[in-house]
């Protein structure tokens, strides 16, 4: 798969797809993060001399036009960052739009309007693409964490231009490879967050790659709770019992399960689980302390409560202090790393959470599919 690097871009107009899909709050972007993971790539294309179109989807509004998803905020931010102006619409589609591309000399960047505002991004239109696709002479993709969707701003558009991937997709997939296929022994998974069924075909591909499994959060009380543990009011996905029991059954030796928690009580008999124990804590950060890698997704409880926060924090600081290969991927749980100042002791922090889970287990990403057969059809051409 070519990336940006490989590519004639001096003077052109690029269409980069970005997954600026960030929290909002009164009109303000929250975490900054995946803004800030692409800059690489804008600036990369701000010295070729580029023209740069940039388009990402925000939020859910199923096709419809959600003034509270507008990209102009993503955009006013976006230009703080890179210390560059940003013109900014909130079309996709409009004439609006073909007057600020006639109008761009290179250097210049347009920040498009909320692509899911058309029913036909997610659709992944042909026709939707061919006229994002007339925008531009080049498409990038820097949109990791949208990879796994095949929409038209990910997969169609790139049976109609030349299409390359971008510093931080790049990145993505060099890291993540390492974690497939070469992980710095002992390998150790360590897994949290609510639900489960988007974790289990990552377990299945690794699960013969790694040392240990630790398990904690919601998902922790499904395991549990399929065991035949009292749970109570807890957290759990009693639909995906029988998938656990198989788990279980299959690589028990290595999944390690609470064998202690922080419970809030309900009424006398009735409790819900809110982290994992100090004593669970205590021994999933001395395995950590012995893993030469480490993935880490979803955390160990109910964190966004300073109260039962405490079994997450203690696995955030034995993954920051591990010395070896760590990779972090999932919007809570690197928010969290931010939010307590321990990203920089993490090796990588995935912008993906749906995507990187799909990609360790080991499933063709749509969006890195489509530009693999867009490459080899150019080069075909030339042959």
């Amino acid at each position: 798969m070519k990336t940006i690097r490989e590519a004639d871009l001096r003077d052109k107009t690029v269409f980069l797809r970005v997954d600026f899909n960030v929290p909002l709050k009164n009109g303000e972007v929250v975490d900054d993060n995946r803004i800030e993971k692409t800059i690489p790539t804008i600036k990369y294309l701000l010295d070729k001399k580029c023209k740069i179109i940039i388009a990402t989807h925000l939020g859910k509004p199923k096709g419809q036009v959600v003034p509270a998803l507008s990209t102009i905020p993503v955009a006013r931010k976006l230009a703080k960052e890179l210390g560059h102006e940003v013109t900014a619409t909130d079309h996709v589609i409009h004439p609006i739009v073909t007057q600020n591309i006639a109008k761009m000399k290179g250097g210049d960047i347009l920040f498009l309007g909320n692509l899911r505002w058309h029913v036909e991004e997610e659709d992944n239109s042909e026709v939707f693409a061919q006229v994002l696709a007339r925008y531009a002479e080049v498409y990038v993709n820097d949109a990791f964490g949208a990879s796994h969707r095949a929409h038209a701003s990910i997969d169609a558009i790139t049976r109609f231009l030349p299409s390359y991937a971008g510093i931080l997709l790049e990145s993505e997939i060099t890291t993540l490879n390492l974690l497939l296929s070469n992980p710095k022994p002992p390998f150790y998974l360590v897994l949290g967050g609510a639900k489960i069924e988007d974790k289990l075909p990552m377990i299945e591909n690794l699960a013969p790659k790694v040392e240990k499994i630790l398990i904690g959060g919601a998902i922790g009380n499904t395991f549990l709770a399929a065991k035949g543990e009292n749970v109570s009011e807890s957290l759990y996905e009693k639909e995906m019992f029988e998938k656990c029991e198989d788990y279980l059954k299959k690589f028990g030796d290595k999944i390690l399960l609470p064998i202690d928690t922080v419970k809030e009580r309900v009424n006398d008999d009735q409790f819900k689980i809110m982290d994992i124990g100090e004593q669970t804590a205590n021994e999933y950060a001395s395995e950590i302390g012995r893993a030469g890698s480490v993935f880490w997704n979803g955390n160990m409880g109910f964190s966004e409560d300073p109260k039962y926060s405490t079994g997450t924090n203690k696995i955030a600081h034995a993954i920051a202090n591990n010395g070896g290969t760590t990779v972090v991927a999932g919007g809570d749980t690197a928010g969290y790393l931010r939010q307590k100042n321990i990203e920089k002791g993490i090796n990588f922090i995935s912008t993906g959470g749906g995507a990187t889970l799909t990609f360790l287990a080991g499933k063709g990403l749509p969006g890195i599919e489509a530009l693999k057969k867009s490459q080899a059809m150019i080069s075909e051409d030339r042959n």
